[in-house]
């Protein structure tokens, strides 16, 4: 909920003292654990930071472990990018995207 006040989800012209309570005090919060789910276009990933580390955006993919005679499947997360200042979701999400079509340019 927190995250919608501080992201402009509620239009200040339509509530001009949740908009003005966001610039006063929601806005000076340091975020100390982040943790969002991002997806588009079948890729999948998180948004995350442990305060005072850097924001990370992480790609989750899906790999098959050749070691075992049945194929089996286990999810590996790997940091695609990071940065001092918090991203917002379409640069998240942009940036997953790019990284997981890097990945399969590889393979």
């Amino acid at each position: 909920a927190l995250d919608k006040v501080r992201g402009g989800y509620y239009p200040g012209i339509f509530f001009p003292k949740l908009a003005a309570t966001v610039d006063r005090f929601f806005n000076n919060f340091e975020s100390v654990f982040y943790l969002k789910p991002i997806s588009d276009k079948g890729v999948y990933g998180w948004l995350y930071r442990v305060y005072p580390e850097p924001w990370q955006v992480v790609l989750q993919t899906l790999e098959t472990d050749p070691r075992k005679a049945n194929g089996e499947k286990y999810v590996v997360d790997t940091a695609v990018y990071t940065s001092d200042n918090r991203p917002t979701y379409n640069e998240a999400v942009a940036k997953l995207v790019e990284a997981n079509a890097q990945r399969y340019e590889q393979q």
